[in-house]
């Protein structure tokens, strides 16, 4: 299974990676240029701890409401603005808000990109609590799940210890996107992933 975190690096970025390096787990990172730039020594750790690094935007816009030429400069400005910091280009892309739609995966592929979505959403950017989140993942995981979450809120951080703890419990492993789909033939610029190989 995959945990995937949306919108950071931030404040509450450095206590997910704690986390995640305590529980021997890793998972896949979609930050948003701008946030990498303001702390790239975040991001380095994310890359050093063997997290995968993904595209979420520059402004984290409704990408289905851009043109094509505008949906490129959104995901080649993030792109450059990872690779800046630690010097390989992101595969992956999570569009903002989930959407996406034909032109917005024509125009990742372009850009090398595959479309990751989810197919597992406590929707912690709800004003829930840590012990709602816990419950969402804990009640509803299957194998192959990709998991959505965000590192932008006090709250997720909390959700994580009971869920990395019960699901290794339960025999699962935390890997990143491309260990997850790797036995499936890996990711494909401009094709669109819910989930992993269900077994």
């Amino acid at each position: 299974m995959a945990l995937t975190f949306d919108d950071g690096p931030t404040q509450y970025t450095p206590s997910i990676l704690h986390l995640l390096e305590a529980h021997h787990a890793v998972a896949t990172f979609f930050v948003i240029g701008p946030h990498a730039l303001q702390r790239p020594a975040i991001v380095r750790r994310e890359q050093h701890d063997g997290d995968a690094i993904g595209d979420h935007t520059v402004t984290h816009p409704h990408l289905t409401a851009l043109s094509s030429a505008r949906i490129r400069l959104e995901l080649d400005g993030a792109a450059n603005d990872v690779v800046s910091v630690v010097g390989r280009r992101p595969t992956l892309l999570r569009p903002p808000f989930g959407a996406y739609n034909t032109r917005v995966s024509r125009v990742a592929g372009q850009t090398g990109l595959a479309v990751i979505m989810w197919s597992l959403d406590p929707q912690d950017w709800k004003k829930i609590t840590p012990q709602a989140i816990e419950r969402r993942v804990i009640n509803r995981m299957r194998p192959g799940d990709i998991v959505s979450l965000h590192d932008r809120y006090a709250r997720t951080p909390k959700a994580l210890p009971l869920i990395l703890t019960d699901l290794a419990n339960r025999g699962y492993t935390f890997v990143t996107i491309p260990q997850l789909l790797a036995s499936s033939g890996g990711t494909r610029p401009g094709l669109v992933y819910h989930h992993g190989p269900r077994r």
